[in-house]
């Protein structure tokens, strides 16, 4: 994982991901980590301080107040992020300028949310997920839109009735839909069953529907079918064995590499 040295703005939100999954780390982890000499993690350790952001410890940091739900997403973030960024990377060239997208939430969504948000390309992204609301607000040319409904402490997105009533309304060209699972048994599959409401309601209001996700999700099984994979435009993975068995079925899939 490497950051830009002379952004010390996406530097120091790197070094808070880090930490977010790791609760506490040495300033010698964070200068191999983020490529940076000691004398810069000290400064930017003693910014987020003043900021109340995390504390100083001997030869490192430690968070102040860590969510659960934070933690977690940081830590899956930390999953597979060369193949999220491919993946991600493949998205943002499949989709033209002033586009309507909708995209739930996820580590891999994120992702495409940054990818977005370095592209600069003008969309309308609608989304349940703070953090990709937050995120893709970063870039001017991108309209981003909240779903409104009940906060999840577990994921920080929305969901529910109200989630679903302003899904309705919006018309999409593409919903980018990260699934837990993706498999010829159980076509596009999710733990919770508000994720596979709000997916299919999402895929109902979009002309093509893109699905994303990681090589250990394919060929996984979990409780809940939103659809079936003939109900999906395109997948887009990574390199995997279990790719071949999905397009034997017709599905068109974009293997990153």
């Amino acid at each position: 994982m490497k950051c830009d040295k002379r952004n010390p703005s996406g530097r120091r939100a790197e070094l808070l991901r880090l930490m977010l999954a790791r609760e506490t780390v040495s300033v010698e982890e964070l200068c191999v980590i983020l490529s940076a000499s000691p004398a810069t993690i000290r400064r930017d350790l003693a910014a987020l301080e003043a900021d109340g952001a995390l504390s100083r410890t001997h030869g490192g940091a430690a968070l102040q107040d860590v969510r659960m739900a934070d933690q977690d997403f940081a830590q899956r973030e930390l999953q597979d992020i060369e193949e999220k960024q491919r993946i991600a990377e493949a998205v943002v060239r499949l989709i033209p300028p002033k586009s309507t997208l909708f995209m739930n939430d996820g580590s891999t969504i994120m992702a495409v949310a940054r990818a977005i948000v370095s592209a600069g390309t003008e969309l309308f992204v609608a989304t349940p997920a703070v953090n990709v609301a937050t995120k893709l607000a970063e870039n001017r040319a991108v309209t981003s839109c909240l779903l409104g409904g009940f906060v999840r402490t577990t994921s920080l997105a929305t969901s529910g009735h109200f989630t679903e009533a302003m899904t309705a309304q919006i018309n999409a060209d593409f919903a980018i839909i990260s699934a837990d699972a993706v498999s010829v048994e159980c076509g596009l599959a999710f733990a919770d069953p508000h994720d596979a409401g709000l997916a299919q309601k999402m895929m109902s209001q979009s002309k093509a529907t893109i699905v994303v996700a990681t090589a250990r999700k394919l060929n996984a099984r979990e409780r809940v079918t939103a659809v079936p994979l003939s109900k999906i435009s395109k997948l887009i993975t990574g390199p995997s064995a279990s790719v071949r068995e999905l397009v034997a079925t017709g599905l068109r899939v974009i293997e990153t590499k």
